[in-house]
């Protein structure tokens, strides 16, 4: 990997201190200098994951570099041609109204004629009571 174990020491030490100086105001000594030193822990690793995975992307575009030199036609998939079918008229076709739509603009509005809620109080009380004893019986 590039570099050395400095940055990795640098973060951690930065972390660690920061850490320290936030949590000592509000804690004891030693609980600040116990999560200081995790956060010296995490920066540390941290550090180190971010170092590996920048060296692998380094890595990997030297490599693509190296090849592409080697190549003799550089235009060779750097441009890419596409063409979009013109659905302007099937678009139409979709805003255009259908010939049921037509005939139903055509009649003009007709209100809607819900059917009539039967009144509770249109029954007669008689069979009213007859219906809750056989409701109670159950």
């Amino acid at each position: 990997m590039s570099g050395n174990i400095r940055w990795n020491l640098g973060f951690g030490i930065a972390g660690f201190a920061f850490t320290f100086l936030l949590s000592v105001q509000n804690n004891l000594l030693t609980t600040s200098l116990v999560r200081s030193v995790y956060a010296f822990l995490i920066w540390f690793v941290i550090t180190f994951i971010l170092r590996a995975i920048l060296f692998q992307l380094l890595a990997s575009k030297e490599v693509v570099e190296s090849s592409t030199v080697q190549d003799s036609d550089d235009s060779v998939g750097g441009q890419l041609d596409l063409v979009i079918p013109d659905e302007t008229e099937e678009l139409h076709d979709l805003l255009r109204p259908t010939p049921k739509e037509q005939k139903a603009v055509q009649e003009g509005f007709v209100p809607l004629n819900p059917p009539k809620i039967v009144k509770v109080s249109d029954q007669d009380p008689e069979q009213m009571a007859k219906v809750i004893r056989h409701l109670t019986e159950d």
